[in-house]
C-alpha cells in the first residue's frame, strides 16, 4: 500500500513537472485541452524513464538529459505558465499573445539559467581570530555531484583553483552522486599539490558500493574525515559525516574540540548551527544550493534557516554555500556556483 502511495505522488508530481507546464502553454497558444489522454500516457513514460534512472542505475547520456533537463525546464514553465495561465481568464481574447509572451519569457530565462549554471565565481572571505598568530588560506568547494556532471565540471574547478595561493582544499560533501560516478573522474584533482579534506554529503551514501568508492579518494591525496579531526597547523578541523542525524552530529562535534585552538567545523548540512554557535569559531557547510533555480530557494528556505551566505553568532561564524555544481540540470537562476577563498588571520 505504502509503495502504491508513493507511486501516485511521483506520477502526480511527474505530470506537474515534465508535463502540465507545457500542455498549458499550448493551451494558450493553440486553444488546445489542457487534460488529454495524451498527457496522463506521456506522464507514465516520463515516470518510468526517470524511476529507472534513479532506482535502476541506468545513465545514458539520453536518459540523464531528460531527467535532468526535463526537471529544470519543467519548473520553470510551471513557474511561469501558470501566472499567465491566471492573467488569460481575465483578458480571454488575448489568449494567444499571452502564450507567446510566456515562451519568449520562458525560453529567455532557460537560455540565461543554462548560461549561470555553467560559471564558477570566486568568493572571497576573510576571517580575524585571535587564536591564530599567523594567516592561513583555505579553499573550499562543495555539492561537485560527480555522476550528475561530468569530469569537465571538476577540470574547470581545479584549473580556477589552481590559480591562486592556498594552503589547503576543503571539500564539503556530495562530491559524487550517482552510480555513473567512477574514481577517474577525480583525475583533475592531481593538479592540487596542496592537502585536501574531504566530509560526506548525503548523496554519497545514495550510490551503489559507495564504500568502496569512498575508499579510493585516498588514491587523490584526499583524506577523509569520518567523525574525526585534523591538525592544519594552528587550526584544529572537524569534519562530521552526514549519515547521522542532526543531534547525533552536535554531540559528535563537540567531543571532538579542543577550547585552546581555532575550531574549524566542516558538516555538509548547516541543521546543526544553532547548536554549534558559540561552541566552534568557523563552520562551513553546503548542501543548499542556494536554491538553485529561483523561486526554488524559497521552499529551501523553509527547511533551512541559513540557506546560504554568512551568519554570525555569539562569536562564532558559519558560511553556507552555493556549491560549486548543480545537482540536476546544469541550471542556475538567482545563484551561482562558487569556489569560496577563506582567509584566517590573526585578530590586530
Amino acid at each position: 500500500m505504502r509503495i502504491f502511495i508513493f507511486a501516485i505522488i511521483a506520477l502526480c508530481i511527474t505530470y506537474l513537472l515534465y508535463v502540465y507546464p507545457f500542455f498549458l502553454l499550448s493551451h494558450l497558444l493553440f486553444g488546445t485541452p489542457i487534460l488529454q489522454i495524451y498527457s496522463a500516457l506521456l506522464s507514465v513514460i516520463i515516470f518510468a524513464i526517470v524511476f529507472a534512472y534513479f532506482v535502476t542505475h541506468i545513465s545514458t547520456p539520453l536518459i540523464k538529459g531528460l531527467t535532468h533537463y526535463g526537471m529544470g525546464l519543467g519548473f520553470l514553465g510551471f513557474c511561469i505558465f501558470i501566472p499567465g495561465y491566471l492573467i488569460s481568464y481575465f483578458m480571454p481574447d488575448a489568449k494567444f499573445e499571452i502564450g507567446l509572451a510566456l515562451l519568449i519569457i520562458f525560453i529567455s530565462v532557460a537560455i540565461a539559467s543554462l548560461i549561470q549554471g555553467h560559471k564558477i565565481q570566486i568568493k572571497n572571505l576573510t576571517f580575524e581570530n585571535a587564536k591564530l598568530t599567523k594567516p592561513v588560506k583555505v579553499m573550499f568547494i562543495s555539492d561537485v555531484h560527480l555522476g550528475s556532471n561530468s569530469r569537465r565540471l571538476l577540470d574547470a574547478i581545479c584549473t580556477k583553483i589552481v590559480q591562486y595561493e592556498f594552503d589547503y582544499l576543503l571539500i564539503g560533501g556530495d562530491l559524487f552522486d550517482s552510480s555513473s560516478f567512477k574514481t577517474d573522474d577525480l583525475l583533475p584533482l592531481r593538479q592540487i599539490t596542496q592537502p585536501i579534506y574531504f566530509v560526506t554529503g548525503n548523496h554519497e551514501y545514495y550510490v551503489r558500493e559507495h564504500n568502496k568508492k569512498l575508499a579510493a579518494l585516498e588514491q587523490f591525496n584526499i583524506t577523509m574525515l569520518d567523525n574525526q579531526t585534523a591538525s592544519l597547523g594552528e587550526i584544529h578541523l572537524i569534519g562530521i559525516s552526514d549519515n547521522q542525524s542532526a543531534n547525533t552530529q552536535a554531540d559528535m562535534a563537540r567531543k571532538l574540540l579542543d577550547t585552546d585552538r581555532f575550531n574549524f567545523l566542516l558538516v555538509h548540512q548547516p541543521s546543526i548551527w544553532d547548536d554549534m554557535a558559540g561552541e566552534v569559531d568557523l563552520m562551513m557547510s553546503g548542501h543548499t544550493h542556494n536554491g538553485q533555480i529561483f523561486p526554488f530557494n524559497l521552499l529551501v528556505r523553509m527547511q533551512f534557516r541559513t540557506v546560504y551566505g554568512l551568519f554570525e553568532e555569539q562569536q562564532s561564524a558559519l558560511y553556507v554555500s552555493s556549491g560549486s555544481g548543480t545537482w540536476g540540470p546544469r541550471m542556475r537562476l538567482g545563484s551561482q556556483n562558487e569556489i569560496v577563498m577563506v582567509e584566517l588571520c590573526p585578530s590586530e
